[in-house]
């Protein structure tokens, strides 16, 4: 924890509380608590004081300004740093940097470690991949466990915990490579051959080199000491120092008014557009849907009903009833569309009366009977099948609830061209389509995923580094993932 103050998760949970509950307070709180990381972090990432205090800056205030997105208290620490690191590689992608980088102050060595084995130690960790460093950072400085780190980082925390046991374990081994390079070369003859000149950083193959001779050889073997955890050592380094004024800055923008766009700002820059382009189709959908039942319910009664006429002819003439205006009046088209008992009476009267005097040869001695008898059938119809009548206003049936489609970016490490953005569908299915990339990358689909369920979707790279170090993967519901690589110059 490099030297800060604890944090257990039950505070972190308070803080989120406050912070969606309104409480004016709780900005300055998680300012304390956290402000001192998230710069450390990223002053790792861009190596600039002013960037990363501008990092910071925008990261706090995106989260009290988005607090509501937040689905669970319990994810608030993994939450808090994928936020600030989605602003940091937003930097890097757009050329927010200086042309000359100016590098924080930082604090003083640690729990007594010297300089030299700060040195031993920094070349180690140099020996390892930016998303492998990132990752033992993140875990053991900053405390992440697996399930916070695979929000960060958009993987699973398996990946995720594999990824720091493995990185742990190289740097172990870089870290006794490293010490036998800079102090066994007169006792080893073999070791200025695999170490290379003097002075000269270590790279990848030459510490797995190294790192096997000293296994097998009792000379350079004497000159490590595997007692010393990694971990200490990691807590032990120091760290950038947060600018004095930062504070200040971060709470004027929190609570003063003339701050309230910048505010707004910011907070766009962090949330995916809200999905009010996606709300209008569904809402055609169950808008039209009674119609299309009304409509199809108005077909089946005249289809039952002149069956029935066909069966018994004579039904209306046996009751003795005669036609009256009021009857002729719901037989007859022109009843208010927006009133569904004069448009179901309608459709059962009107029609039928139709059907029937159309194949009357001569229509002149037939109106009275045929009145009477659609007339009263219409009647019998409307007294007959009130329990039906619900059947013309169905209930939708009950949709699955949309949730919420979560995007993760992906890491390319040196050399690799390709990586894995992370779907997850929340509160609720999603269906996802890519909808378009940009810098470089490609990459395409669509699906549907259920409730709770994650997928991933693979990206590829091209074009080289002249051409940028990130890339972005739109979709249909406004989410961006983003994609970065990392380049040997």
């Amino acid at each position: 924890m490099a030297g800060w103050p604890r944090i257990d998760r039950a505070e972190d949970q308070r803080l989120a509380r406050a912070l969606d509950a309104g409480d004016t307070n709780a900005i300055a709180q998680l300012y304390s608590a956290y402000a001192d990381r998230l710069f450390d972090y990223c002053h790792v990432l861009l190596r600039d004081e002013d960037a990363a205090a501008e990092a910071v800056h925008d990261s706090l205030i995106a989260v009290r300004e988005r607090i509501g997105a937040l689905p669970d208290p319990r994810l608030f620490r993994g939450w808090l740093y994928a936020t600030t690191r989605a602003d940091c590689l937003r930097r890097l992608a757009h050329g927010e940097l200086p042309a000359e980088r100016r590098p924080a102050p930082e604090a003083g060595v640690a729990n007594g470690l010297d300089a030299a084995t700060l040195e031993f130690l920094r070349g180690a960790l140099h020996v390892l991949g930016p998303q492998q460093r990132e990752a033992l950072d993140l875990a053991v400085r900053h405390e992440l466990d697996p399930h916070e780190l695979s929000e960060v980082l958009g993987t699973t925390p398996q990946e995720a915990s594999a990824l720091v046991e493995q990185a742990r374990a190289d740097v172990d081994e870089a870290l006794a490579a490293v010490v036998v390079a800079a102090t066994g070369r007169e006792d080893c003859p073999s070791v200025p051959a695999l170490a290379g000149p003097p002075g000269e950083p270590l790279d990848a193959e030459r510490c797995t080199a190294l790192a096997r001779h000293i296994d097998g050889c009792p000379i350079c073997a004497l000159r490590v000491n595997r007692e010393v955890a990694v971990d200490v050592l990691l807590r032990a380094m120091p760290v950038a120092v947060l600018p004095t004024n930062l504070r200040g800055r971060v709470l004027a923008t929190a609570f003063s008014p003339e701050h309230a766009q910048t505010r707004a700002t910011i907070a766009m820059r962090f949330a995916p557009p809200p999905p009010v382009a996606a709300e209008p189709p569904p809402a055609k959908r169950r808008k039209a849907s009674p119609v299309w039942v009304v409509a199809a319910a108005a077909a089946c009664a005249v289809l039952v009903l002149c069956g029935f006429l066909l069966v018994s002819p004579g039904s209306g003439d046996s009751n003795g009833e005669q036609p009256t205006d009021s009857h002729a009046a719901a037989a007859a088209p022109g009843g208010s569309p927006t009133d569904d008992g004069p448009m179901t009476s309608h459709s059962a009267g009107s029609s039928p009366t139709a059907k029937t005097s159309t194949p009357t040869p001569t229509p002149t001695p037939t109106p009275t009977p045929t009145k009477s008898t659609h007339g009263t059938t219409a009647a019998r119809t409307r007294h007959s099948r009130p329990p039906a009548h619900p059947s013309h206003h169905p209930t939708s049936p009950s949709q699955p609830q949309p949730g919420r489609l979560v995007v993760s970016g992906c890491d390319m490490n040196y050399g690799e061209d390709q990586c894995q953005i992370g779907l997850y569908a929340q509160n609720g299915s999603v269906t996802w389509s890519v909808a378009g990339t940009s810098g470089n990358v490609s990459t395409g689909g669509s699906g549907t995923l259920a409730a709770g369920t994650r997928t991933y979707l693979t990206v590829s790279h091209y074009g080289g580094c002249r051409s940028g170090r990130q890339g972005s993967v739109y979709f249909s519901s406004g989410d961006v993932a983003y994609v970065t690589w990392h380049c040997y110059y």
